[in-house]
Protein backbone atom coordinates (compact mmCIF):
# COMPACT_ATOMS: atom_id res chain seq x y z
CA UNK A 1 0.00 0.00 0.00
CA UNK A 2 1.07 3.50 -0.87
CA UNK A 3 0.08 5.25 2.21
CA UNK A 4 2.17 8.68 1.71
CA UNK A 5 -0.33 8.83 -1.51
CA UNK A 6 -3.58 8.77 0.54
CA UNK A 7 -2.64 12.56 2.04
CA UNK A 8 -1.77 14.44 -1.55
CA UNK A 9 -3.52 12.36 -4.37
CA UNK A 10 -6.10 14.81 -4.24
CA UNK A 11 -4.23 18.17 -4.62
CA UNK A 12 -3.04 15.59 -7.83
CA UNK A 13 -6.25 16.19 -10.15
CA UNK A 14 -5.96 19.04 -12.57
CA UNK A 15 -9.45 20.30 -10.79
CA UNK A 16 -8.56 19.66 -7.21
CA UNK A 17 -9.03 23.28 -6.52
CA UNK A 18 -12.65 23.46 -7.64
CA UNK A 19 -13.69 20.10 -6.02
CA UNK A 20 -12.07 20.90 -2.62
CA UNK A 21 -13.61 24.31 -3.09
CA UNK A 22 -17.28 22.76 -3.28
CA UNK A 23 -16.95 20.14 -0.79
CA UNK A 24 -15.35 22.78 1.52
CA UNK A 25 -18.76 25.11 0.53
CA UNK A 26 -20.67 21.99 1.75
CA UNK A 27 -18.78 21.39 4.94
CA UNK A 28 -19.11 24.97 6.11
CA UNK A 29 -23.00 24.43 5.62
CA UNK A 30 -22.62 21.25 7.96
CA UNK A 31 -20.97 23.70 10.45
CA UNK A 32 -23.69 26.49 10.15
CA UNK A 33 -26.26 23.50 10.52
CA UNK A 34 -24.68 21.82 13.65
CA UNK A 35 -27.44 23.71 15.87
CA UNK A 36 -30.48 21.66 14.12
CA UNK A 37 -29.15 18.18 14.27
CA UNK A 38 -31.69 16.93 11.23
CA UNK A 39 -30.46 19.68 8.94
CA UNK A 40 -26.75 19.13 9.70
CA UNK A 41 -27.29 15.31 8.34
CA UNK A 42 -27.96 16.38 5.05
CA UNK A 43 -25.13 18.22 3.25
CA UNK A 44 -23.24 15.31 6.05
CA UNK A 45 -24.71 12.38 3.82
CA UNK A 46 -23.91 14.23 0.59
CA UNK A 47 -20.17 14.40 1.83
CA UNK A 48 -19.62 11.01 3.12
CA UNK A 49 -21.09 9.36 0.04
CA UNK A 50 -18.78 11.73 -2.11
CA UNK A 51 -15.62 10.51 -0.27
CA UNK A 52 -17.46 6.72 -0.50
CA UNK A 53 -16.97 7.35 -4.51
CA UNK A 54 -13.46 8.45 -4.11
CA UNK A 55 -13.07 5.09 -2.06
CA UNK A 56 -14.39 3.01 -5.06
CA UNK A 57 -12.30 4.46 -7.43
CA UNK A 58 -9.64 3.86 -5.91
CA UNK A 59 -10.29 0.65 -5.12
CA UNK A 60 -10.99 0.01 -9.14
CA UNK A 61 -7.46 1.66 -9.75
CA UNK A 62 -9.04 5.08 -11.34
CA UNK A 63 -5.89 7.12 -11.71
CA UNK A 64 -7.60 10.06 -10.90
CA UNK A 65 -9.99 8.99 -7.95
CA UNK A 66 -11.19 12.19 -7.31
CA UNK A 67 -15.28 12.45 -8.24
CA UNK A 68 -16.95 15.09 -10.24
CA UNK A 69 -19.95 17.09 -8.09
CA UNK A 70 -22.17 15.47 -10.92
CA UNK A 71 -23.87 12.43 -8.97
CA UNK A 72 -25.51 13.70 -6.18
CA UNK A 73 -28.25 10.97 -5.95
CA UNK A 74 -25.15 8.86 -5.78
CA UNK A 75 -23.54 10.57 -3.21
CA UNK A 76 -26.70 10.83 -1.14
CA UNK A 77 -27.43 7.02 -1.54
CA UNK A 78 -24.25 5.68 -0.48
CA UNK A 79 -23.83 8.20 2.11
CA UNK A 80 -27.37 7.29 4.29
CA UNK A 81 -26.41 3.51 3.92
CA UNK A 82 -23.17 4.38 4.97
CA UNK A 83 -24.14 7.06 7.47
CA UNK A 84 -26.73 4.31 8.78
CA UNK A 85 -24.62 1.07 9.01
CA UNK A 86 -22.09 2.54 11.42
CA UNK A 87 -25.27 4.50 13.81
CA UNK A 88 -26.69 0.23 13.70
CA UNK A 89 -23.03 -1.00 14.48
CA UNK A 90 -22.77 2.05 16.81
CA UNK A 91 -25.87 1.38 18.71
CA UNK A 92 -24.59 -1.35 21.42
CA UNK A 93 -22.70 1.26 22.44
CA UNK A 94 -25.14 3.83 23.48
CA UNK A 95 -27.56 0.76 24.59
CA UNK A 96 -24.52 0.51 27.47
CA UNK A 97 -25.08 3.97 28.62
CA UNK A 98 -28.65 2.79 30.70
CA UNK A 99 -26.17 0.66 33.02
CA UNK A 100 -23.70 3.27 33.55
CA UNK A 101 -26.03 5.60 34.26
CA UNK A 102 -27.83 3.24 36.46
CA UNK A 103 -23.98 2.09 37.90
CA UNK A 104 -23.76 5.88 38.59
CA UNK A 105 -27.05 6.02 40.94
CA UNK A 106 -26.10 3.25 42.98
CA UNK A 107 -22.73 4.75 44.15
CA UNK A 108 -24.52 7.75 45.66
CA UNK A 109 -26.70 5.30 47.81
CA UNK A 110 -25.59 3.20 51.37
CA UNK A 111 -24.77 -0.11 51.58
CA UNK A 112 -24.47 -2.46 49.31
CA UNK A 113 -26.02 -0.66 46.42
CA UNK A 114 -22.36 1.56 45.91
CA UNK A 115 -20.85 -1.74 45.39
CA UNK A 116 -23.14 -3.11 43.13
CA UNK A 117 -22.78 0.27 41.29
CA UNK A 118 -19.46 0.27 40.73
CA UNK A 119 -19.52 -3.00 39.54
CA UNK A 120 -22.10 -2.08 37.34
CA UNK A 121 -19.33 1.18 36.22
CA UNK A 122 -16.69 -1.43 35.20
CA UNK A 123 -18.06 -3.95 33.56
CA UNK A 124 -20.67 -1.28 31.41
CA UNK A 125 -16.78 0.82 31.02
CA UNK A 126 -15.10 -2.41 29.71
CA UNK A 127 -17.81 -3.83 27.14
CA UNK A 128 -18.19 -0.34 26.05
CA UNK A 129 -14.50 -0.32 25.04
CA UNK A 130 -14.50 -3.71 23.80
CA UNK A 131 -17.36 -2.79 21.65
CA UNK A 132 -16.14 0.46 20.47
CA UNK A 133 -12.35 -1.12 19.64
CA UNK A 134 -14.35 -4.18 17.58
CA UNK A 135 -16.40 -1.54 15.57
CA UNK A 136 -13.44 0.57 14.51
CA UNK A 137 -11.62 -2.40 13.70
CA UNK A 138 -14.72 -3.49 11.40
CA UNK A 139 -15.13 0.01 10.36
CA UNK A 140 -12.65 -0.28 6.97
CA UNK A 141 -15.02 -3.43 5.83
CA UNK A 142 -18.14 -1.90 6.44
CA UNK A 143 -17.06 1.37 3.96
CA UNK A 144 -15.36 -1.31 1.57
CA UNK A 145 -18.47 -3.34 1.29
CA UNK A 146 -21.11 -0.56 0.73
CA UNK A 147 -18.88 1.14 -1.48
CA UNK A 148 -18.28 -2.12 -3.85
CA UNK A 149 -21.82 -3.85 -3.70
CA UNK A 150 -23.81 -0.45 -3.29
CA UNK A 151 -26.00 -3.10 -0.97
CA UNK A 152 -27.21 -1.57 2.53
CA UNK A 153 -27.53 -5.57 3.49
CA UNK A 154 -23.90 -5.80 2.31
CA UNK A 155 -22.48 -4.33 6.09
CA UNK A 156 -23.85 -6.67 7.99
CA UNK A 157 -23.19 -10.09 6.19
CA UNK A 158 -20.64 -10.65 9.04
CA UNK A 159 -18.54 -14.01 7.52
CA UNK A 160 -17.71 -12.24 4.87
CA UNK A 161 -16.82 -8.82 6.93
CA UNK A 162 -14.59 -10.98 9.47
CA UNK A 163 -12.64 -12.59 6.93
CA UNK A 164 -12.38 -9.60 4.99
CA UNK A 165 -10.65 -7.77 8.42
CA UNK A 166 -8.94 -10.67 9.55
CA UNK A 167 -6.74 -11.23 6.24
CA UNK A 168 -6.22 -7.56 5.81
CA UNK A 169 -5.69 -7.05 9.34
CA UNK A 170 -1.86 -5.24 8.99
CA UNK A 171 -3.36 -2.82 6.72
CA UNK A 172 -6.11 -2.49 8.41
CA UNK A 173 -4.62 -1.46 11.13
CA UNK A 174 -1.79 0.50 10.15
CA UNK A 175 -4.58 2.62 8.00
CA UNK A 176 -6.43 3.24 11.39
CA UNK A 177 -2.98 3.92 13.13
CA UNK A 178 -2.28 6.34 10.18
CA UNK A 179 -5.56 7.84 10.69
CA UNK A 180 -4.79 9.37 14.31
CA UNK A 181 -1.77 11.25 12.56
CA UNK A 182 -4.18 12.08 9.97
CA UNK A 183 -6.64 13.88 12.62
CA UNK A 184 -4.15 15.35 14.78
CA UNK A 185 -2.60 17.12 11.30
CA UNK A 186 -6.21 17.97 10.39
CA UNK A 187 -6.70 19.38 14.21
CA UNK A 188 -3.54 21.88 13.59
CA UNK A 189 -4.82 22.79 10.04
CA UNK A 190 -8.39 23.60 11.24
CA UNK A 191 -7.02 26.43 13.93
CA UNK A 192 -4.97 28.35 10.92
CA UNK A 193 -7.86 30.01 10.66
CA UNK A 194 -7.63 31.41 14.67
CA UNK A 195 -4.57 33.57 12.04
CA UNK A 196 -7.27 35.43 10.56
CA UNK A 197 -9.36 36.48 13.37
CA UNK A 198 -11.19 33.59 13.59
CA UNK A 199 -13.31 34.32 9.93
CA UNK A 200 -10.63 31.90 8.57
CA UNK A 201 -11.89 28.85 10.79
CA UNK A 202 -15.28 29.04 8.56
CA UNK A 203 -12.50 27.87 5.84
CA UNK A 204 -10.29 25.81 7.14
CA UNK A 205 -12.20 23.81 9.51
CA UNK A 206 -14.48 22.16 6.84
CA UNK A 207 -11.56 21.68 4.59
CA UNK A 208 -9.71 19.58 7.25
CA UNK A 209 -12.15 17.94 7.57
CA UNK A 210 -12.92 17.08 4.11
CA UNK A 211 -8.82 16.27 3.44
CA UNK A 212 -9.51 14.09 6.74
CA UNK A 213 -12.35 12.05 4.73
CA UNK A 214 -10.48 11.83 1.58
CA UNK A 215 -7.43 10.51 3.31
CA UNK A 216 -9.22 8.11 5.01
CA UNK A 217 -11.36 7.03 1.79
CA UNK A 218 -7.78 6.52 -0.17
CA UNK A 219 -6.35 4.20 2.89
CA UNK A 220 -9.51 2.01 2.92
CA UNK A 221 -10.02 1.88 -1.06
CA UNK A 222 -6.17 0.74 -0.63
CA UNK A 223 -6.72 -2.27 1.14
CA UNK A 224 -9.98 -3.34 -0.45
CA UNK A 225 -7.86 -3.22 -3.43
CA UNK A 226 -5.12 -5.29 -2.15
CA UNK A 227 -6.90 -7.49 -0.57
CA UNK A 228 -6.24 -11.10 -0.45
CA UNK A 229 -9.93 -11.74 0.49
CA UNK A 230 -12.54 -11.37 -2.08
CA UNK A 231 -14.70 -7.95 -1.40
CA UNK A 232 -18.13 -9.47 -2.33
Amino acid sequence: MDFGKSFTYMFEDPEWLKKLGIGTLIGLLMLLLIPTIILWVVPFVALLGYTVVALRNVMNSVERPLPEWDNWGEFFSLGFKVFAATFIWALPIILLTLPLALGSAFIDQQGGAEGVGIAMLVCGSCLAVLWGLFITVLTPAIYVRIAATDRFASAFELGPMLAFTRDNLGNVILALLLLIVVGIIASFVAMLGVVAFFVGLLITIPLASLWQYLVQAHLFGQIGRYSVTPVV
